[in-house]
């Protein structure tokens, strides 16, 4: 019995290897960031022991429109909290708790900002004329519209004291940026994009990368810089120059500083962005999310329409692109067999802080600052910028799912299949039937008669 236990033990886990291969996800990680990590939300809580007033109900209308009011939503969530109803503060994190007990300022009403990863911004008032700034700025605009039009990632430079090591590190983000442009470095091309653009492609690939340079005293980007120097503990404090990737939605991966900003260390963040995604939980993927208004999924919509169907986007594209033979059509006049428009945005669901594990220091070291793009994502600060007790650490559980979300519609055509498309479903069964036969011949030979 032990034996037929192993033997069968051995061939589930050759099904689900096989089944995992098969299934295993070529589109690359900045387009299936984009197609399918939301940004998680940034906390702000509104403490406070009288009813609101009016400029405060603006304040957390403002926010409220922009969490989920129109296309234009930003990853940021109001939640109000009453001292004189809940003075014990039962109702918030132990560690937002902590932070606002410990606070200087004792007034009321006042707002704690949390980032999702636990680190408090700030803890101050808001009024109806700088909420806007809290969400959106024009670097912030310029980003999020360059992600949408397909480029890899974009880098953002955070200029430093020095003018010099901002030139330095400006010449390294200018000559890689046009070094990829140029299909000099050498990077994954997926199917879809050796299949959609010819053999040609293949060799030099139609890459791209922006950039964006941003004065820290900018007043119009103080709260994007703020988000920037809270990835991780000991950024504020640094005057060296500093370059984040930022890619999908608007993830960040953790800066590199002063003479950690080199060609080397850059190409391996770009490798991984436009590597072949492993469809994994999002939090285990470096980066960290940044408070940004944009209509993300009109922006995946963009991109779906531009690299065509695959892995990712299935929201993006009617059931029959996907499962043709097993649609039927209604019956009636010709009329009822037209595509119905379907609404096939994802809404923001992630409402809490996300947490992850402790971050390491940031270098000071001179020569080295540096983290692996393979590594799993550490950026969880564990001190504030404003105050060092300011800290989170709620959980999450996103996932970025590969499952095909079909709106139900009723297919026009089956010529719309792409091929590709059909090819993964046949892939898929072959896998499937391939692993089922061993399993069957290795059971059948533990039982054969002695």
């Amino acid at each position: 019995m032990g034996r037929l236990q192993r033997s069968l033990c051995s061939g589930c886990l050759l099904v689900l290897v096989a089944v995992s291969v098969v299934m295993a996800c070529e589109t690359p990680v900045y387009r299936y960031a984009m197609y399918r990590w939301q940004p998680a939300p940034y906390e702000v809580y509104f403490f406070h022991e009288k009813d609101a007033s009016e400029q405060d109900q603006r304040v957390q209308e403002l926010l409220a429109e922009f969490e989920r009011g129109s296309a234009m939503r930003a990853n940021v969530a109001c939640i109000p909290v009453n001292v004189a109803e809940d003075p014990e503060l039962t109702t918030v994190p132990p560690d937002v708790k902590k932070a606002w007990l410990a606070r200087e300022d004792k007034e009321l009403p006042s707002y704690f900002i949390s980032t999702p990863y636990g680190v408090g911004l700030s803890s101050e008032r808001l009024e109806e004329k700088n909420v806007k700034t809290l969400v959106e700025s024009p670097a912030r605009k310029s980003l999020a519209a360059q992600l949408e039009t397909g480029k890899l990632g974009v880098f953002v430079m955070l200029g430093g004291k020095e003018a010099s090591e901002n030139d330095a590190t400006e010449a390294i983000l200018s000559g890689l940026v046009e070094e990829v442009r140029d299909g000099k470095v050498s990077l994954y091309v997926s199917p879809t994009d050796a299949a959609g653009e010819g053999d040609a492609a293949a060799t030099k690939p139609d890459f791209d990368l922006g950039f964006i340079k941003i004065d820290r005293e900018d007043s119009e980007e103080e709260w994007f810089v703020r988000s920037l120097l809270a990835m991780e503990p000991d950024l504020a404090a640094e005057e060296r120059p500093m370059v984040f990737l930022v890619y999908g939605r608007a993830r960040a991966l953790l800066p590199y500083i002063g003479k950690g900003i080199t060609r080397e260390n850059l190409v391996r963040e770009i490798e991984f962005i436009s590597g072949a995604c492993s469809c994994t939980v999002k939090e285990q993927n470096p980066g960290v999310d940044l408070l940004v208004r944009y209509d993300w999924d009109s922006a995946a919509a963009a991109l779906a329409d531009k690299f065509g169907n695959e892995e990712g986007n299935e929201s993006q594209f009617g059931p029959e692109m996907f499962f043709p033979e097993l649609i039927i059509p209604e019956s009636g006049s010709p009329a009822s067999t037209e595509v119905a428009t379907a609404d096939v945005d994802e809404p923001i669901t992630d409402n809490t802080i996300i947490e992850q594990p402790e971050a390491e220091n940031a270098a000071t070291d001179t020569s080295l600052t540096e983290n692996s793009s393979s590594d799993v994502v550490e950026a969880t600060a564990t001190e504030a910028l404003v105050d060092p007790e300011l800290s989170a650490t709620p959980d999450s559980s996103e996932v970025a799912a590969i499952v095909p979300t079909p709106s139900p519609q009723a297919p026009s055509t089956v010529d719309g299949v792409s091929s590709s498309s059909m090819t993964s479903v046949w892939i898929v069964g072959a896998g499937i039937g391939v692993a089922l036969v061993a399993l069957f011949g290795i059971t059948f030979f533990v039982l054969r008669p002695q």
